[in-house]
């Protein structure tokens, strides 16, 4: 029978693969065949959580040559050495790692000059105040910076992004106290869902994005876009919070072809606390309403007047639509439905095509 060290090098890493990454790591001390094996293996994951420092791990981690994915959890990373180069990371995911410095947040990306994917789920420390994404070649980003319960803003803290290969973006912040975003190129789809930057910033930056998912403070009355989001064709606005939003973004939306309401669950919003004005309807009809908005979804739907206002000015106004979805609120009596339904059918529609459904 073989010994398992005269295997070749593709067979043993298809079985380091499959052991934890304690003992991956722990092949290296078996013997000289074995010393520069664990290298190979394309997949790395590292929770650091029932240990004080992951500094071991992360020094050795450093010279590996062929990481393609690793994951880290509550490691400590408090020095990146001059040499350290991650050339094949594709795939990085951050939970709760601990920096030492913003200089150290920069040298550790800086480290990965073809990354495509970051996941980076945190809360704010008071070691990094900016949390800096230099990376040209990323292409997807997902920021989740929550803690339980709701807290104010860290002053000075938050992240800065400059990434112009992004094609995803899903940033979920309720804590950090700014946002600095580079532009985004055509096509890019992003989710934001935030409660205390700077949201007329943020959006000047997504005029180029082809999807957008809205969860923010209601706007101020003196915001106007520099540009057009000419790109925009799927546009989806939380209902507790960002009503105040639409009028803004269907004028300056030409090409709009999808929007839809809900309830962001997922980011718990309390946005809506924040002083709002009443939905007033636009003084003029937006372009994309009498030419390229065709489908309308409202999930969550409750009937209150202001609902009612805006479901009502978009079946009037909206000549291109083609299907109007309502979705009644969990917390909607079944009595109560019918009378609702009955109501959203009497209203008048510009469009003959348009077909209401209800769920």
């Amino acid at each position: 029978m073989r010994n398992i060290s005269e295997f070749s090098d593709d067979l043993l890493v298809k079985i380091l693969l499959l052991t934890p990454m304690q003992d991956v790591m722990a092949t290296s001390l078996l013997s000289k065949r074995w010393r520069y094996v664990w290298k190979l293996v394309p997949k790395l994951e590292y929770d650091d959580s029932y240990n004080a420092t992951a500094s071991q791990f992360i020094d050795i981690l450093y010279t590996h040559e062929t990481l393609v994915v690793l994951r880290l959890k509550q490691a400590l990373i408090e020095d990146v050495p001059s040499s350290a180069f991650f050339r094949c990371l594709k795939t990085l995911s951050l939970i709760d790692v601990i920096f030492s410095s913003d200089k150290t947040v920069d040298r550790f990306l800086s480290c990965c000059p073809i990354l495509e994917t970051l996941d980076v789920d945190l809360w704010i420390r008071e070691e990094v105040k900016t949390f800096a994404i230099c990376v040209p070649s990323l292409q997807r980003l997902k920021i989740k910076n929550i803690v339980g319960g709701y807290k104010n803003a860290r002053e000075g803290h938050g992240f800065v992004i400059n990434a112009p290969s992004l094609i995803y973006l899903k940033i979920i912040d309720h804590l950090s106290g700014f946002f600095s975003l580079v532009k985004m190129p055509e096509k890019v789809e992003a989710n934001i869902h935030l409660r205390h930057c700077d949201s007329e910033e943020l959006l000047g930056s997504l005029t180029s994005a082809k999807k957008i998912s809205l969860c923010l403070k209601p706007k101020m009355d003196s915001y106007h876009p520099e540009c057009d989001f000419d790109q925009l064709v799927s546009l989806e606005l939380c209902v507790m919070c960002s009503l105040d939003w639409l009028n803004l973004l269907l004028r300056h939306s030409p090409k709009l072809r999808f929007l839809r309401f809900k309830i962001f669950r997922d980011s718990r919003c309390r946005n809506s606390k924040s002083v709002r004005s009443k939905w007033e309807q636009p003084s003029c009809i937006p372009e994309c309403l009498m030419l390229s908005l065709e489908t309308v979804e409202w999930v969550g739907y409750k009937g209150t007047q202001e609902e009612k206002c805006v479901l009502m000015y978009l079946l009037e106004n909206g000549s291109f639509l083609k299907k109007m979805s309502v979705k009644f609120s969990l917390s909607t009596e079944v009595k109560e439905k019918i009378p609702m339904q009955m109501e959203i059918e009497s209203m008048p529609r510009s469009s003959s095509k348009c077909r209401l459904s209800f769920t």
